[in-house]
């Protein structure tokens, strides 16, 4: 298996197609999108993209998107659109690509609709398919229940089964909430034990109609536990073996001085959301009237995109918290996901809910993750962001072994690692998989 490295981030802009809104043949407690189709179109009964509607959504997305175009289908779940839909799209895709574009699929689903053909048609046209998953039966059926109360855990299990025996390439993506992340780091190591090679953990933040958060959201003392020991552990036990987002994101903005995850980048006013009826939305997160672009079959998908209603949203993540001015770490974490910040809309004073986890997290994971960013890219220059935050930089604040540089030669297997941990290099960055 080919070592998973991180690339450069791709600046264009991204868009998540819902093909049937929010419907969905679960009810997750945490699941913030399944009341969409009731609150945005009060009324509708059928929601299912047209033919129409999905002609000219892949029609002008392909126009735009340069050298290669990547398609990401979300719901609710968007198997439910049915096989035939897709088939369409694959269909379409062929029609309007120009000369030489490269057509990538990827496909967020719950897993419980899997089936043979579902698979087979996955690996014929190479979707990529994100599957959410918990961590064992306990965590996973506590809050991922279908709608007649049932547990979801088998069913996603034999999903996931299902992909690898096809060789449909896939990733999981786990949310932490209160209860599976009450244990530090063991979602992470039961799904790696398991044999899951790429990974990304969301934490859950949902308020009631009152703007308190909900009991079964992640609470920042418990994503701060998660966050240290998976980097521990990732740098032990899986360097080269597992691709973790977060982990990820961090060596890309050390290498090329961007982020790769939206929550982290300087502007996140990039990735929209695409509805079944053509309405496109500043974001996943966002999918309020208030942030509604417009409609495609109204105005091209050119023109939405400058739209000064993207500048205001965006000003939501460029216009940091004032606690966020100053800290060492702001360049890497810049304040986090908007959706996150309590209270939400809430000006200068306004704080992440997750600060105290990000903060720790990226203290630790800088210097730990620089050396090992030589050895995967050897000869790669680093970015501005790595050599402000190298050792020896002015005004470092991180616990790293005095004396080691971005050009230090690689220690022995037997020398302290420098990253500072106090362990030697073999157990610590220097870990083979």
């Amino acid at each position: 298996m080919p070592i998973p490295t991180p690339e450069a981030p791709d600046p264009r802009f991204t868009v998540m197609a819902k093909p049937v809104c929010g419907i969905c043949n679960l009810e997750c407690s945490y699941c913030y999108y399944i009341d969409k189709p009731e609150t945005l179109y009060p009324g509708t009964r059928r929601f299912f993209m047209s033919d129409r509607v999905l002609r000219a959504y892949v029609a002008q997305f392909m126009d735009m998107a340069g050298p290669r175009a990547e398609f990401a289908w979300q719901g609710g779940e968007p198997l439910l659109a049915g096989k035939a839909f897709f088939q369409k799209v694959v269909g379409l895709q062929k029609q309007y690509a120009p000369s030489g574009q490269v057509v990538v699929n990827a496909l967020q689903t719950n897993g419980t609709l899997l089936d043979d053909e579902w698979c087979r048609f996955l690996a014929d046209h190479h979707f990529l398919v994100g599957l959410s998953v918990d961590g064992p039966a306990t965590w996973h059926d506590a809050y991922r229940k279908d709608r007649h109360g049932a547990p979801t855990f088998l069913a996603v299990w034999n999903a996931l089964g299902m992909l690898r025996r096809y060789g449909v390439e896939f990733n999981v993506l786990a949310t932490l909430n209160s209860l599976n992340a009450s244990d530090g780091a063991e979602p992470y190591r039961y799904l790696t034990r398991r044999g899951v090679r790429y990974v990304q953990f969301i934490p859950i933040l949902e308020r009631d109609a009152d703007g308190k958060v909900m009991e079964f959201s992640c609470r920042p003392q418990q994503y701060e536990r998660f966050l240290l020991e998976l980097l521990d552990l990732w740098i032990r036990r899986d360097v080269g073996r597992v691709s973790e987002r977060l982990i990820d994101n961090v060596m890309v903005q050390l290498l090329f001085g961007r982020a790769s995850c939206c929550c982290h980048a300087r502007r996140c006013a990039d990735s929209l959301v695409l509805e079944w009826n053509g309405d496109l939305y500043v974001c996943d997160h966002f999918v309020y009237e208030r942030w509604k672009l417009g409609n495609i079959l109204d105005i091209p998908l050119r023109e939405l995109l400058c739209s000064p209603l993207l500048d205001e949203f965006g000003a939501l993540k460029t216009d940091l918290p004032s606690q966020c001015r100053g800290c060492d770490v702001v360049d890497f974490c810049m304040g986090g996901c908007p959706k996150h910040h309590v209270p939400l809309y809430g000006g200068a004073e306004r704080v992440n809910y997750f600060c105290s986890a990000y903060k720790a997290f990226f203290s630790r994971a800088i210097p730990r993750l620089l050396p090992l960013v030589r050895r995967l890219r050897p000869g790669q220059a680093l970015s501005s962001m790595a050599l402000k935050f190298r050792p020896g930089a002015p005004g470092l604040r991180y616990p790293v072994a005095s004396g080691f540089t971005a050009d230090s030669p690689a220690p022995g297997r037997n020398d302290p690692c420098p990253c500072g941990s106090g362990l030697k290099f073999k157990r610590c960055c220097g870990a083979e998989s």
